[in-house]
């Protein structure tokens, strides 16, 4: 009797990984959407319960919200990119303050820009922003503000690139009324990194 032959023929190899490349086509998008919306959802909760906190907060304290413009205490800002994320950090991290139960990884400073002096407490004179899932800055507007149109310096996630858009405060689509009207608005350029496309998210929407 002739001896049986171990290991593959080329044959059965090809199939092998043809199966294995089929199996990556189907797989891998689905995992890569999978991620696109815990990155969502995450933020969704950053905006809507962990950012709400922490504002609530200052404003039983002070009696408003964090402003969206450069207080005159504070000297004139450098450049007007970023504007509202940077005097939400100012405000949350002031030294009038305790300061929120926010985690500090969570501050990025995308223009790279700064103040003359230290104005929060941080002993860095940087100008920080709180990011979101992707790394880019959330727009921060105090209802004072709704009217403005703010640019904003974010990074594509995908491909590095830098992004310059204008963030506006957001408006009901059957009302015409801006969302959060007495209160302010968070938002986030979403997935893509720009402000004013589709997949922007706000505080007025709700984890799923």
């Amino acid at each position: 009797m002739r001896s049986s032959r171990g290991g593959f023929t080329l044959i059965e190899m090809l199939a092998v990984l043809v199966i294995i490349s089929i199996l990556m086509v189907i797989l891998i998008p689905r995992l890569g959407k999978a991620q696109e919306v815990a990155e969502e959802r995450v933020t969704r909760i950053d905006l809507t319960v962990n950012l709400e906190a922490a504002i609530s907060g200052y404003e039983q304290q002070f009696g408003d919200y964090p402003t969206s413009r450069f207080l005159e205490e504070w000297g004139a800002p450098p450049n007007p990119t970023n504007m509202g994320a940077e005097t939400l950090v100012l405000c949350l991290w002031s030294p009038k303050w305790g300061g929120p139960n926010l985690p500090q990884d969570k501050l990025v400073n995308l223009d790279e820009d700064s103040t003359k002096k230290a104005l929060a407490t941080f002993p860095k004179s940087s100008l920080f922003e709180l990011k979101d899932s992707w790394g880019n800055p959330i727009a921060y507007f105090h209802r004072r503000d709704y009217g403005r149109r703010d640019p904003y310096y974010t990074i594509n996630p995908t491909t590095g690139e830098p992004i310059e858009s204008t963030a506006i405060a957001q408006k009901d689509d059957v009302t015409g009324l801006y969302r959060n009207a007495n209160r302010y608005q968070l938002i986030s350029a979403g997935l893509d990194g720009e402000f004013g496309t589709t997949d922007d998210l706000g505080n007025w929407e709700k984890p799923k």
